[in-house]
Formats: C-alpha cells, sequence, structure tokens
C-alpha cells in the first residue's frame, strides 16, 4: 500500500511545529535525558513527538506497526520484528539531530519510512529549521521542497564525505580513516537527516557508517536509490535492508559513479 504522500508530509510539518520547534531554545533541565551515554540526549520534544505520530501515522495505514527511535530505545526487541515478521511497519526518528537540538544548532529533522515485508516503500524526511521536506515513494522518483531530485552527475573533483564510524569494526575503521584522510574530504555526520538530503542534493558525494538504525537510514536510503544512488556494506557487497547493524561499514552515495569510486578506494 503506498499512502498520499503529501497528506503524510503535511502530518508531519504539523506535528513538528507544534511539539518540536516550541521547545526549540526553550528547553528546561527536566525536559532533557540521556539514553546510552552522557551525549546521547531524548527530550521532551522527542516523546511528544513520537507520541503524537503513531497516532497520525496509524490513521494514514491502519494495522501497520509502529516502530520509534524512543519506543525502541524502551524496548529494544521491536527493531528485531523487522527481521522475523512480515507486514507494514512505520518506523520512524521523531526528532534527528537531537544533540544539535539540545545545544541550539539548526540541523534537526523528523524522519518516517514505511516499510512493507522488508522493502522501503516510502520515506520522508522533513528539514525542520528550513520547513521543507524530501520525499521519496518506491519508482516515482523523489522530490525536495515540491521540486524533483537527480539523478546527479558524477563527481569530478576530490569527493567530499560524512562519516559515522564510532562503531565501526577496528580493522574496518582504521583503513577507511586512512583512505579518508589521504583521498577525500570528510567531516563528522551529526544529523542523519541532513546528511541525506546534502547527498541528494549533490552537496556531499558519499557518506560512510557503522552504526545503522533503521529510523536514521532507511528514508534516506529510498531517497537516494530514486535518484540512481546506492546503499551497500563493504564487507560483503549486500544491499543495505531497513534493520539494526552495527560495526558494519554502510557506504551510501545519491550517485552510482560516486559509491564505485569510494568503494574501490576502500577495497
Amino acid at each position: 500500500m503506498i499512502v498520499d504522500p503529501d497528506k503524510a508530509a503535511a502530518l508531519i510539518a504539523e506535528i513538528a511545529e507544534e511539539e518540536i520547534m516550541p521547545r526549540f531554545g526553550a528547553l528546561a533541565d527536566h525536559d532533557i535525558a540521556t539514553k546510552s551515554g552522557p551525549q546521547d540526549f531524548v527530550t521532551a520534544a522527542d516523546h511528544a513527538a513520537e507520541a503524537r505520530l503513531e497516532k497520525a501515522l496509524d490513521g494514514l495505514y491502519p494495522g501497520a506497526a509502529f516502530i520509534g527511535e524512543e519506543s525502541a530505545a524502551a524496548d529494544p526487541s521491536l527493531v528485531s520484528r523487522l527481521d522475523r515478521e512480515r507486514g507494514a511497519f512505520w518506523i520512524v526518528d521523531p526528532l534527528d539531530g537531537t544533540r544539535n537540538f539540545v545545544h541550539g544548532q539548526r540541523e534537526f529533522a523528523t524522519i518516517v519510512a514505511l516499510v512493507e515485508n522488508g522493502e522501503i516503500r516510502q520515506g520522508w524526511i522533513y528539514a525542520i529549521p528550513d520547513r521543507a521536506c524530501a520525499i521519496a515513494s518506491k519508482g516515482d522518483g523523489a522530490t525536495w521542497g515540491g521540486e524533483p531530485l537527480g539523478p546527479l552527475p558524477a563527481p569530478q573533483e576530490r569527493m567530499s564525505a560524512y562519516r559515522g564510524m564510532n562503531s565501526m569494526a577496528p580493522a574496518w575503521k582504521d583503513r577507511i580513516m586512512a583512505v579518508l584522510k589521504a583521498r577525500f574530504e570528510s567531516e563528522r555526520a551529526r544529523c542523519s537527516a541532513y546528511a541525506y538530503i546534502h547527498l541528494a542534493r549533490g552537496e556531499k558525494d558519499f557518506a560512510v557508517y557503522s552504526r545503522v538504525n533503521p529510523w536514521d537510514h532507511a528514508a534516506g536510503v529510498l531517497l537516494l536509490r530514486e535518484i540512481g544512488g546506492r546503499a551497500a556494506y563493504l564487507d560483503d557487497n549486500s544491499p543495505y535492508a531497513p534493520q539494526l547493524t552495527v560495526g558494519r561499514p554502510l557506504l551510501v552515495s545519491g550517485s552510482r559513479d560516486a559509491w564505485d569510486r569510494a568503494a574501490a578506494a576502500f577495497a
């Protein structure tokens, strides 16, 4: 089932405007907590937006299961449902870039993906401070702010990249970091949503990740695939699937040529 992409985008934007933006720059100490570590923030905005999104998305696709980042933090077994169960799932990051949000930096977003039987069917990345949405539907292309995206031209110069490698297996991390320093320009990925938007717009050439949460990547991967890009693991060349992986190197790009060039450099 494909839901109305514009209707879903409007709901996502409405919830972000009502639950997230009013709290930006106005969080009290009791509105902020941490999860896995001192820099892994969760706020009242995350919880409020996720609760609203669960109800709103159920109205668009009744019966689809819901896996939100915060509900999965409370019950990690929810993520394993993507591996063992068929059916439809909403995968949601209510506030991607929470650290930026807490520190007053204007790169944070809501990410929503619709998965059916293991296949990413639709994705939305709502860049909240920009009030613009990237939308992708499988086989129907992708848009940013209502304008069509891609395909991207082959990169002509020294390529630039994002990296998110804290959880990468040491052998891969050492190799990839050495190649990034020698052959590419790279910077840390501080917000998955904005990284995928920049990749889809050709503002960065590729990204490499090590901790791959489905709510961070499913929508963005579909966005890149719909403009001719690729997302696959470097250790066995398998394509990305919406599930949790930790330690494996995932390479993503909006350009197949850029993906191939980067993969060859890391091989």
